[in-house]
This record gives C-alpha cells, structure tokens and sequence, in this order.
C-alpha cells in the first residue's frame, strides 16, 4: 500500500528510463489545474479511507494537511494514532506518537515522491510539471470536474494504476490512488472530510461523495 500523501512531480527518477515527451495539454485542462493553484502556506482537514485487501475493515484515518510550496508537504494524522509526516525537498521524516522518528530519502521511495511531485504540481497549478510525470484526462460536468492521472513512468506504473482528483469549481475535493495490486485509498479534503461516511465506508459510497451525487 502506498503510503497517501497525496496527496501527489518535481522529482527526477533519474534511476529510470525518461518516458517519451508528452503532448500538450488542450487549453481547457492547462486551464482547469492553473485554477487549483493556491498561495503557500496552506492547510487542510482531511479523511483517508483506505481500502487494504490484507484488513478485512477499511481504515479510517482523520487529520490535517500542510503545502508549504513546492517539494515542502505536510500530513499530520490525528486519528486513529498521531503521526506527523514531513517531506522537505528530497528528505522524508516521520514521527509517530511513542516511537523514534524515523528519516529517510525520496530516492528510496519514488512512488512517495511521484505523488509528491503530483500534489505540488496540483497546487502550483503547474499544468506543464503534471503533464511532464502523469497522463492527463479531464472531464468537466457543470461546476464539478475529475482528472485521471496515469503515470508516465514504467517503474511507478507497476505499483500505481492511477491517481484520481475529483472537485468543483477551483477545489479539489478528493484525492484517490488505485494501485496495480487491488489497494486504494481516497483523501476527503475540507467540508467533505467532515462527511458522514458509513460504518463501515464503502468504495461507492466514498465515489460517491467525491463524484458530488447528492441522490
């Protein structure tokens, strides 16, 4: 299970092959990210439901997020456990509550760094830096909107099939990672983290809310 910052590329996987050169974005989806662009520092509640297949629940975690501008992520998880985790350029920290805080680089975990570089290039508003690391589709209904990441290099394919980004207007409201081996996790940010979400959540019920059907 990858680890969800999403939480979401600046990073160079120099230990891989570079992928072909990407097309260009069609204006309406340069448009679309340029609007997601937000001044740092920002921060952000959120609800992660992790769907694991090794649990036999799904997990639940509550929390808070912090963008301090690009390479520079912050996830604080408040419940079930307190764990701070902390990315800052090619460093990883993470502290949880009673343990030794435990470092390491990015070049031991493309995949986090990857979802980084994603995250940031959301937030930026960076349509060329997203265009660069992922496959961008976009569809638009009315207010709402999703984009369909598919990552550009062979090695993060392996392990991730695609990350999903559901919002409305200039907001992104979920953030969703579904990975080769069947595992997904979805991050609920803002008024939607405060959402009921069953007990015990469901894929759909999750979809469902990030996709704003209100029936």
């Amino acid at each position: 299970m990858i680890s969800g910052i999403a939480l979401l590329s600046a990073l160079n996987l120099a230990a891989n092959p570079s992928p072909p050169l990407p097309t260009e974005l069609v204006p309406a989806t340069a448009t679309l990210i340029a609007s997601l662009r937000r001044a740092p520092p920002a921060d952000t509640v959120y609800a992660e439901v992790r769907f694991l297949h090794m649990l036999r629940r799904p997990m639940l975690l509550r929390g808070q997020l912090h963008y301090g501008g690009a390479g520079q992520l912050g996830k604080r998880v408040e419940v079930p456990y307190r764990e701070t985790t902390t990315i800052s350029g090619s460093e990883v920290s993470v502290q949880r509550e009673g343990k030794v805080e435990r470092k390491f680089s990015l070049e031991r975990a493309p995949e986090l760094g990857a979802l980084l570089g994603g995250f940031s290039a959301l937030l930026g508003g960076d349509a060329a830096a997203l265009n660069r690391d992922f496959v961008v589709v976009a569809m638009q209904h009315n207010a709402d909107w999703r984009l369909t990441l598919t990552p550009r290099s062979p090695v993060l394919a392996k392990q991730l099939k695609s990350m999903t980004v559901d919002g409305r207007a200039n907001e992104p409201r979920c953030f969703t990672l579904d990975e080769t081996d069947g595992d997904a996790s979805t991050m609920l940010l803002g008024e939607l983290a405060q959402s009921a979400l069953g007990e015990p959540p469901t894929r759909a019920a999750v979809t469902k809310l990030c996709s704003g059907d209100t029936r």
